[in-house]
This record gives C-alpha cells, sequence and structure tokens, in this order.
C-alpha cells in the first residue's frame, strides 16, 4: 500500500477544498509531513482556509499527477500545537520558519482525523487505497 504522504509529494502540488456559506473553497497547498503516525498540513491562522475548518472542519484534498492518475482525500481538519510537528514541517520546507520567523505564533498545523483516500486512473478506476 502506497503512502499519502509520499504519493503528495511526488504529485508536488495539491488542493484543499473547504465550505463557508455553502460554497466551495479550494486552494493550492504544498506542504504535508508524516510525523508521529499523522499526516501534517500547515498553514498561517489569519487565513479564510483556517477559519473555515474550524467552522466546518470537514475537508477534501485533490491533486493529480504522473500518467494522469489522481488521488483524493476526505477527513475532518484537526488543529493541535505541536511542536514536532512544526519542526517536521521546518525540516521538510525550511523556507516556511523564514516565511514565519517574525509571526511564528500564526503558523499552525493540522491533522486529518477519520481520513481516508484512494488513488485512482485517469478514468476513474480504483488502483489503490493509500495509508493515511
Amino acid at each position: 500500500m502506497k503512502d499519502l504522504v509520499d504519493v503528495l509529494h511526488e504529485f508536488k502540488v495539491f488542493y484543499l477544498a473547504t465550505e463557508s456559506g455553502g460554497k466551495p473553497h479550494v486552494r493550492p497547498f504544498g506542504a504535508v509531513v508524516r510525523y508521529d503516525g499523522r499526516v501534517w498540513f500547515c498553514s498561517h491562522d489569519a487565513k479564510n482556509v483556517c477559519r473555515q475548518m474550524k467552522t466546518n472542519p470537514q475537508i477534501e484534498i485533490a491533486a493529480t499527477g504522473p500518467d494522469a492518475a489522481w488521488v483524493r482525500v476526505t477527513g475532518k481538519a484537526v488543529f493541535e500545537d505541536n511542536p514536532g510537528a512544526k519542526n517536521a514541517m521546518f525540516a521538510l520546507m525550511p523556507q516556511l520558519r523564514d516565511m514565519y520567523a517574525a509571526q511564528m505564533e500564526h503558523f499552525v498545523v493540522f491533522y486529518l482525523q477519520d481520513a481516508a483516500a484512494v488513488l485512482c486512473k485517469i478514468d476513474g478506476t480504483k488502483i489503490e487505497d493509500l495509508q493515511v
């Protein structure tokens, strides 16, 4: 079974979808790391995406990769002040530490609870479930 983090790293950019006021909102993300058995993402707590996930934590992630394979991930965003996860994110992407140096208190990490991920061919045929 392939690991979700490995697939998202291979695909480079993935899109996280939230909901607000009955309308979908999608934006690109690129930072994802496995730490302490969980898949972690990060953001800035003043961004709309964080407010939307705190109001309605049910999210979806989608990405396409080589050979037009695609992945869909569903789960509930759970924010946690986890220094280890933050450091793992900085180790993966050192530029994040530079970006947030003057406002580190706004750098937040979250993981997905009750997550499921599936890798599919372009025609929608399931290739396999991914380890989340």
